[in-house]
């Protein structure tokens, strides 16, 4: 049952996203400086979760797609010490990462095994666009993993939200051909949850389908968040945080938002014309 609340055995994972690094460390955005952002939330998880088996980056690495800003990420995660797996966003430069950002705890990978589930990560990116769009190659790619793996509770991570979060704005620049994703997803039970990233704000619904209900999660950014449910742009004056996952042995799933203490990394607002 989806959603059943399980205190046994689980895997621990937080989820970072939109990190947006700069090849300068001092560097900001939107007057967060996105590299102290980061190293708050990083220690944060660290001093308030009793165990991370695994970190879930979910694009938007890097602002610049510099091979500085993915070098200083990769010696970060190393430092930390935890497997961390990660996928570009719409500001990444997918090569470049690919090259640079790999070490000793850092993965690229398309696919994992963790205890008893299969997480999946595919790609979003349109390059040179904000919006999401998932390839015929990505989602043959999906079909296939899914159709060999029946039996396996599915995470399925991807940059751009999956589903409309009633903001005008911000469903214009989310994975475009959600009709195409959600109809594999409504032909494989085993796929349990959805994350993404890119729209800087908490979101967390049952997504329902003909044949299947499917939690999805949308994680604050490490940096600059935005106003949730607002038609035009508009920055929030909520802190950076990260999510909290834990998947349990029968394929439910426990999750939260943590964030860093109100009234840090206030961003800039008349550095955009607010």
């Amino acid at each position: 049952m989806k959603g059943k609340i399980n205190h046994g055995s689980f895997v621990s994972i937080a989820q970072l996203t939109d990190i947006h690094l700069f090849e300068d460390i001092e560097n900001s955005l939107v007057g967060i400086q996105t590299e102290l952002s980061f190293q708050e939330v990083l220690a944060k998880a660290k001093r308030i979760l009793p165990r991370i088996d695994m970190l879930l980056l979910t694009g938007d690495l890097t602002q610049d797609g510099s091979v500085t800003s993915y070098s200083r990420l990769s010696q970060s995660l190393d430092d930390f010490g935890v497997n961390a797996y990660c996928l570009a966003g719409n500001h990444d430069d997918l090569p470049v990462m690919q090259k640079h950002l790999p070490s000793e705890y850092v993965h690229v990978n398309r696919s994992l095994d963790v205890g008893k589930w299969r997480i999946l990560l595919l790609s979003s990116v349109v390059v040179g666009a904000v919006h999401g769009y998932l390839a015929p190659s990505e989602l043959a790619w999906l079909k296939d993993n899914l159709n060999a793996y029946p039996d396996r509770p599915t995470l399925i991570a991807f940059h751009h939200p999956a589903v409309p979060l009633g903001s005008k704005w911000i469903d214009g620049i989310c994975l475009e051909n959600q009709d195409e994703f959600w109809e594999i997803c409504d032909r494989h039970p085993q796929v349990e949850v959805v994350v993404n990233g890119h729209a800087h704000q908490d979101f967390d619904q049952i997504y329902e389908t003909p044949h299947n209900s499917v939690r999805c999660l949308v994680t604050p950014s490490t940096c600059v968040q935005f106003e949730p449910h607002n038609q035009k742009f508009q920055i929030d004056n909520q802190p950076p945080g990260f999510r909290h996952i834990r998947l349990y042995t029968d394929g439910s799933i426990e999750t939260e938002v943590h964030r860093l203490n109100v009234g840090s990394f206030h961003p800039d607002l008349a550095a955009i014309g607010y």
